[in-house]
């Protein structure tokens, strides 16, 4: 992706805004790059708003999947059910009234959100691992790395 594209996320392990990454912590991520002239405090704020009603919750890894476009990366499914569909939906939608382009609806295809974490260079989840989900992530492409620019907490 290009700098300044962002990415809402929840992370395996928290990490504090500011902090940045070129490698990918383990996370779940809930809507994919996306662009919107507004600031990341802004789209927080607004994302607040419109996950008001959500709850910190735990989430338990399942099983196995191969995801991405060609089916090549190996992650470990959610177990449902779990809040992470709905809080998908309700961040889809706050960012459609903000009419922002979002990079997974630029083609044809649609994808079914299933909640997943992917393997990465820093590890796996296992079936049966669990964590706590009590915030979400506003990430930043910048460049090489990434940037966490934001959180949204929830009760």
């Amino acid at each position: 992706m290009v700098p300044g594209d962002r990415l809402v996320c929840a992370l395996v392990r928290p990490m504090m805004v500011g902090e940045s990454f070129a490698r990918w912590p383990l996370h779940v991520t809930i809507v994919p790059w996306f662009r919107l002239p507004d600031s990341s405090e802004m789209i927080a704020s607004g994302l607040a708003q419109a996950l008001a009603t959500i709850q910190s919750f735990q989430v338990r890894a399942d099983g196995e999947a191969m995801m991405g476009p060609r089916r090549q990366r190996h992650a470990r499914l959610m177990q449902q059910p779990t809040p992470l569909s709905d809080i998908e939906q309700k961040v889809r939608t706050y960012l459609h009234k903000k009419r922002a382009w979002l990079v997974d609806e630029t083609t044809k295809r649609k994808y079914q959100y299933r909640p997943h974490v992917t393997d990465q260079g820093s590890g796996a989840l296992q079936e049966g691992d669990t964590f706590w989900c009590d915030r979400l992530y506003i990430i930043e492409q910048k460049g090489d790395y990434k940037e966490i620019m934001s959180e949204v907490h929830f009760e």
